[in-house]
Formats: C-alpha cells, sequence, structure tokens
C-alpha cells in the first residue's frame, strides 16, 4: 500500500491546476474527469487484492483520500452538465438556473445530517464502524447505490463523505457565478447608461480618498436615503472612473485607525470649497 500515497500526492497536484483553471470550460473538465477516473482506477488495483497494513491506514483511505479523488470526480461531472443545460444568454435567465441548482443542493443537505454533523466537526469515535470494509457493515449502507459497488474498494460511508465533498466545491462554484453574473450586470447596465463624456473621466485623488467619499456619501443617506447596497455604489464607481478600490472593508479599518485627521479628506473638501467661496465675494 505504499503506493496509494505517491498516487494520491500526484493527483492532487495535478487536479489544482484544473481547479484553478477556467471551469467554464468543457474540455477542462473532461480533463478533471479523466484524472479523477484515473485515479480513482489505480487506487482500485492496489487496495482490492491487499489488505492495509493497520486500521488507521485503512480509515484514512476511505475518509479522506479516496473521497477526495470522488468528490471532485462528481464535482467536475455536474459542472459539465450544468455548462450543457444552463442558459447560454441573458443574465437574469443564468441566476435563476443557478439559483435552482441551490435550491437542490440545499434540499439534499438535510438528509444524512447526523454524518455530516459528524464529518464536519471531524469527529472520530464511529470511524471504525464508517471507514472499514467488511460484510457486516452491510446494514450500515446509507445509500442503497452501494449494494452495487465493490465490497473490497467500498465502505459504509466513504460515498457520503465524497457527495459532502461534491456539495462543498458546488456550492462555491455557483455563489461565485452569481457573484460574477451580478457585477457583470451591474456593468452592463453602466455601459448602457453611462453618457459618452464620461469615457475619458479619470479620478485623479488616491483610492483611499474616493473609499472615504463613498462611505460619508452613503452614511448621510444619500443613495436611496440611506438604502442603497454599499457594494453597488463602490461598484458604479469602479467601472465610471475605471479602477479597482480593492478591499473597501480594510481601507475603512485603516481609516478608522488613524490617530488624527480620520476625516482628512472630507476635511480637505471643505476648505477647497470655503476657498472657493471666499474667492467669489
Amino acid at each position: 500500500m505504499k503506493r496509494i500515497n505517491p498516487t494520491f500526492n500526484r493527483y492532487k497536484k495535478s487536479i489544482a491546476l484544473i481547479e484553478k483553471s477556467n471551469l467554464n470550460s468543457l474540455t477542462n473538465l473532461k480533463q478533471g474527469i479523466k484524472l479523477s477516473r484515473e485515479c480513482l482506477n489505480e487506487f482500485s488495483d492496489l487496495v482490492r487484492p491487499k489488505n492495509f497494513s493497520s486500521k488507521k491506514d485503512e480509515i484514512t483511505f476511505f475518509k479522506y483520500q479516496k473521497p477526495y479523488v470522488e468528490g471532485r470526480l462528481q464535482y467536475f461531472k455536474k459542472l459539465h452538465n450544468y455548462l450543457l443545460e444552463k442558459p447560454v444568454s441573458g443574465i437574469s435567465k443564468q441566476q435563476k438556473f443557478i439559483n435552482i441548482e441551490l435550491n437542490k443542493l440545499d434540499s439534499k443537505k438535510c438528509k444524512q445530517l447526523e454524518f455530516v454533523k459528524y464529518y464536519r466537526l471531524e469527529e472520530n469515535k464511529l470511524d471504525h464502524l464508517y471507514f472499514l470494509r467488511g460484510v457486516d457493515q452491510l446494514e450500515l449502507f446509507v445509500d442503497t447505490s452501494h449494494h452495487f459497488k465493490d465490497p473490497l474498494f467500498t465502505t459504509s460511508r466513504d460515498l457520503l463523505v465524497s457527495k459532502i465533498i461534491a456539495h462543498d466545491l458546488l456550492i462555491n462554484f455557483y455563489n461565485n457565478e452569481l457573484e460574477y453574473l451580478k457585477n457583470k450586470k451591474i456593468r452592463t447596465i453602466i455601459e448602457e447608461v453611462k453618457p459618452e463624456i464620461f469615457n475619458d473621466l479619470e479620478w485623479t485623488g488616491t483610492k483611499t480618498e474616493l473609499i472615504e467619499l463613498i462611505i460619508a456619501l452613503n452614511e448621510s443617506g444619500c443613495f436611496r436615503n440611506g438604502n442603497a447596497d454599499l457594494n453597488r455604489i463602490v461598484k458604479v464607481c469602479e467601472e465610471l472612473f475605471n479602477l479597482d478600490l480593492g478591499n473597501i472593508r480594510k481601507t475603512f479599518d485603516q481609516i478608522k485607525s488613524r490617530k488624527k485627521d480620520s476625516t482628512k479628506f472630507l476635511d480637505k473638501l471643505t476648505l477647497s470649497l470655503s476657498n472657493k467661496l471666499a474667492l467669489e465675494v
């Protein structure tokens, strides 16, 4: 069984490149599916004919290593179907489709809550029942599909762990997709209504100054009587001035931590306006 760890580490290295790639590409997903299947087949050839050197090693394999691979196989297969089925146009339609998929995942998480809790809390007191092979485990199978699995390559809960892993990966992917579509929608709206006169408008102050101004305006109720989403205002300003304001919360914390001149930019605006009014007298 010494070959299991090198096989697993080689897979993790290869699949990490796939996960960092564009997962909206069928080609990349097919490669992820291929790598996952090859690894599982190699695992099967290694595990079926031999016993593990210890129960601890067997538990490690069926609780962590095999589900890590099988979970990603399920994940890539689901994303492959998602790309084939999702609407090809219309941001609102795509958002609705993703929300339907999220609702499906949400309904599934209610099943086997006790085991899900056991797994997420990283408990181990029942690992000898959940992640060791043996005929005496058949009555513990929670997924009927297990009855068609190879008993030499299956335990009562390893497939369920795989499903948990795939579930978490899908939730993260769909949420990122929704955020991307939300920002795309904002950009589309801005492009539609943005007058040509703003095309070369440049913010020449610092990003911190602009953030200070945005927060001040928002807190004073200047946008929708104080009911506007701050992130949306930030996105509008980023598009308007063609810049990236970065982590707003971090910058705001830095503004708050100033020992003095916490409203430095606003004070500068007040002084500039006062000087201008004085000159106009």
